[in-house]
């Protein structure tokens, strides 16, 4: 973890440090968040997508719990969420294998680079919230991005703009917004109860379980 030190308390803060980069030119992003929880984790790969411009055809995400609830070689399970936000980018998911390593071998590359080239470099500067740090990390990244590569005449921002880029597809008009689901049971009085908020459905339904999917701007009920 990355770390940034709380003005009014003083207490040191840790961040996850989410990481991605694009298999053929290599360019890496970087940017820290408060947690591996799904929110964070998708609001993390939607900064991603926008720093890119465009969107990949597929994913291939490690599995932690907010990506894959259960690893399987040949059909894992993918969290609600992610598919949905999937969906909305018009990509799949494809996670890498259980250790298999070479199916993230690119990014796993970029992890230790950006040890040397983002980590130690920031390791002696003080960060006041997450928002200075994330500055700093990509002002870092861009720096690596615009290293020449080993044994390369270019680097990875001029072979990504040069031959990656045109083939992303175009990002989405509307922004995605995080889905959440519940199943609760319909009260007497013909209402449900979602984060302390009451919604009227019709009376005869009254007793049975009902599936909730909400974002922060709808609510949609279904029943059988």
């Amino acid at each position: 973890p990355m770390h940034y030190i709380d003005k009014q308390t003083g207490e040191v803060i840790a961040c996850q440090v989410f990481v991605a980069c694009l298999p053929f030119s290599d360019y890496a992003f970087a940017m820290a968040v408060p947690s591996q929880r799904i929110g964070d984790f998708l609001y993390a790969l939607s900064c991603c997508l926008n720093e890119l411009g465009g969107v990949p055809k597929a994913l291939v995400p490690d599995n932690l719990k907010s990506a894959v609830i259960r690893a399987d070689r040949y059909e894992p399970q993918i969290n609600q969420s992610l598919d949905d936000f999937a969906n909305h980018y018009n990509m799949s998911v494809v996670p890498a294998r259980a250790g298999k390593p070479k199916d993230k071998s690119k990014v796993e590359n970029q992890v230790k680079l950006l040890y040397t080239r983002v980590y130690a470099k920031l390791r002696n500067r003080q960060f006041f919230d997450i928002t200075s740090l994330n500055d700093a990390i990509k002002e870092k990244i861009n720096e690596h991005n615009q290293t020449r590569m080993q044994r390369k005449d270019y680097c990875r921002q001029e072979r990504f703009l040069a031959v990656e880029k045109p083939l992303l597809l175009p990002l989405p008009e509307q922004h995605f917004e995080l889905k959440y689901y519940c199943e609760p049971k319909v009260a007497h009085s013909g209402h449900v109860c979602i984060m302390k908020h009451f919604y009227s459905v019709p009376y005869a339904l009254t007793g049975i379980k009902v599936k909730v999917i909400y974002t922060r701007n709808m609510v949609n009920i279904y029943a059988h």
